[in-house]
């Protein structure tokens, strides 16, 4: 595949990126999609250090920072205490928002990377 092909891919899986996280912070933030959202990230992020060959689009590689998010996983004796399951609930949705607010960021940054990019492909 020619390297301005490659490049056209690219830019297209930069686009779906963008749309995905457009998707969690529009309010579709479940678990499957902040989770679907961070394993395309690194992915992505893999994709491009191993086959572009701009040093500038690499080193702005290490500014994308990695989204990391692991379920809250309720166990049977939290049930048991009222209030423990409660608690649990709570921090997943701090870290949720949280979670939710870094995707924001790595949005903004990967507008810069498809500019990025396109300078490369003309």
């Amino acid at each position: 595949m020619d390297q301005e092909k490659g490049l056209r891919l690219l830019l297209r899986q930069i686009k779906d990126i963008q749309a995905q996280a457009d998707k969690v912070i529009g309010g579709e933030n479940s678990d499957e999609a902040i989770e679907s959202f961070a394993r395309y990230s690194m992915e992505l992020k893999d994709y491009i250090s191993k086959n572009v060959d701009s040093n500038e689009v690499k080193a702005y590689l290490t500014e994308l920072p990695e989204i990391n998010y692991t379920r809250t996983q309720i166990k049977l004796w939290q049930y048991l205490l009222f209030p423990a399951w409660w608690i649990e609930l709570y921090k997943d949705y701090l870290e949720r928002n949280k979670t939710v607010q870094e995707i924001s960021i790595v949005r903004g940054k990967y507008s810069t990377l498809e500019i990025l990019v396109k300078g490369l492909v003309n």
